[in-house]
Parts: C-alpha cells; sequence; structure tokens
C-alpha cells in the first residue's frame, strides 16, 4: 500500500484526506519504500533497536540538519511509540508503512 487513494482509505477514520494528502506529498518516492515484501511492513515493537528503520526514514524525509536533529531524535522516537501504540491498541499485526510513516508526520509536522 503506497498509492495516495490506498492511504487516504486506510486512515479515513483517523485523518481527512486533505491531511493525509498533505503528509504524503513530504515522503520521497512512497513506491521505492516499499517495492519488496520486507519494505512493506513496519516491524513496530516496543524494543528501540526493532525501530531503527523508521527513525531513519523520519530524519530522511524531514531532511533535517544534524544540529536540529539532535534537539528533534526524542519526538520523532516519541511520535513512532505513539503510533506503533495505536496500530497495537486496535489490534493491527501488519503495521503498513506508508500509512505508519504519515501517521508519524502527522504528530511531527
Amino acid at each position: 500500500m503506497y498509492k495516495l487513494e490506498e492511504v487516504q482509505i486506510y486512515l479515513k477514520n483517523i485523518l481527512d484526506a486533505d491531511r493525509v494528502e498533505e503528509l504524503y506529498n513530504m515522503i520521497s518516492n512512497p513506491h521505492l519504500r516499499v517495492n519488496d515484501d520486507d519494505k512493506k511492513w513496519v516491524a513496530y515493537t516496543t524494543q528501540a533497536s526493532e525501530n531503527k528503520t523508521v527513525v531513519d526514514a523520519m530524519k530522511e524525509i524531514l531532511a533535517t540538519k544534524q544540529f536540529l536533529w539532535i534537539v528533534m531524535k526524542d519526538k520523532v522516537i516519541d511520535a513512532i511509540n505513539k503510533t506503533g501504540e495505536l496500530f497495537e491498541e486496535n489490534d493491527i499485526k501488519k503495521k503498513h508503512r506508508i500509512p505508519f510513516y504519515v501517521l508519524v508526520l502527522d504528530q511531527l509536522v
């Protein structure tokens, strides 16, 4: 799931379509971020080491300079954790990568 329309439908009960589009457009090459089976899903767990991929992606998406990243990193990790908890609370086992990114960005932008 990487097409804007799919993400909007997936998140329709959480964010309105315009907000999803705004955040989706911040993600460069969404199709390349999910172009194989391993990349389609976020392996969010409560262990921070498992979330490094999402943290690295947010750093790239936000195009944050190193000194600003130092300030923002904890906030990004907190947003990732809140998003992961949301998926877990709703018993969503397979966490689609692009909608996950959109929900993290929603907390940061």
